[in-house]
């Protein structure tokens, strides 16, 4: 069996649920919506492309991830948070951020 025939017979495998996906592979779901969102560090960022370059199942799932974002945004209107909400969100993240430092 070739590379592409056991990559994708392993995407098939784990969209079916028959195999676990690897560390890395949950690793990069997980961290999905940073990349997408631009909020990646650079050199995690290459290290997720370099995944995705390699797993056909993990690009996959970043397009549907990337397709929902999109729909998302296109079926939400944009709307501002109160000032006062905004503020105390803030707040609360500066004293998380304190806290864990």
């Amino acid at each position: 069996m070739t590379a592409p025939q056991e990559q994708e017979q392993q995407v098939q495998l784990a969209a079916s649920g028959e195999v676990a996906l690897k560390q890395e592979c949950r690793e990069v779901l997980d961290r999905a919506f940073e990349y997408l969102d631009g909020e990646m560090a650079d050199l995690d960022c290459e290290r997720l492309k370099a995944h995705l370059a390699e797993c056909a199942h993990c690009l996959a799932q970043l397009a549907e991830d990337e397709k929902l974002k999109r729909v998302i945004r296109e079926g939400c209107p944009c709307e501002t948070a109160p000032t006062q909400l905004r503020a105390r969100i803030l707040v609360h993240i500066t004293e998380v951020g304190t806290s864990v430092r």
